[in-house]
């Protein structure tokens, strides 16, 4: 069992590698172009790897710190490829993978925490402020991806890619975030797992007002959606 951990674990630091420079250049690269495309294929596949092999190290060694960042950041990267393939083909329905997801992402909500409540809240210290900052974003994440699926004919294309490009982001935080508190201790703790939220957020903004979609697009498409 243990020689299969190593292996889980220098698969999991070469695909956050991956991610983290795939990443940047998606980011970098204008986005719809050839460069943008191809980095951002390597950076999905690079973030599906490191959620897999995250289940598969944290599940044996009772990691739930590395079960929560691997559950947060492989849901935004699975809805976040979803969001652009509603854009490309309107056809497509909410349907069974999508609400597999959605309960996949409940799971590692609530198996973390019923083991702190187990354990004890208060023998985790800083982390508990972490646990409750990502598991907040989660949980809004997933009852709000719930009334996106009921409503889903309702959002025009420009929607789509703004939520695609933010999930992503986000999913990129994560990394880094793995990526800071495995190099650098910080006290209190939870400096190192916040700051990449603190830091590229204004980025996330950014491209929300670059792709904003406004009310009266979303209320004209509402009402063409209702015949």
């Amino acid at each position: 069992m243990e020689k299969f951990l190593q292996t889980l674990l220098v698969i999991h630091i070469a695909a956050g590698s991956a991610a983290l420079l795939s990443g940047i250049a998606a980011i970098i690269f204008k986005k719809g172009k050839k460069g943008h495309n191809l980095s951002g294929k390597m950076y999905y596949w690079s973030m599906l790897i490191i959620g897999i092999t995250a289940f598969g190290i944290a599940i044996p060694k009772g990691n739930m710190f590395l079960l929560m960042i691997g559950g947060f950041s492989t849901y935004m990267t699975l809805t976040g490829y979803r969001f652009l393939q509603f854009r490309r083909n309107q056809g497509i329905k909410f349907g069974f993978w999508d609400y597999v997801f959605i309960v996949t992402g409940f799971v590692t909500l609530i198996i973390p925490t019923l083991y702190f409540t187990q354990v004890g809240w208060h023998k985790i210290g800083g982390f508990g402020v972490v646990f409750v900052v990502f598991g907040l974003m989660l949980a809004g994440m997933l009852l709000g991806d719930l009334r996106i699926g009921r409503e889903l004919t309702t959002y025009p294309r420009a929607w789509f890619l703004n939520m695609h490009i933010s999930r992503m982001m986000g999913a990129f935080i994560a990394t880094c975030t793995a990526f800071l508190v495995q190099n650098w201790h910080t006290d209190p703790v939870f400096i190192a797992w916040l700051l990449p939220t603190v830091v590229f957020t204004p980025v996330i903004i950014y491209y929300q007002r670059k792709y904003k979609v406004s009310s009266s697009q979303l209320k004209a498409k509402t009402v063409v959606g209702k015949y």
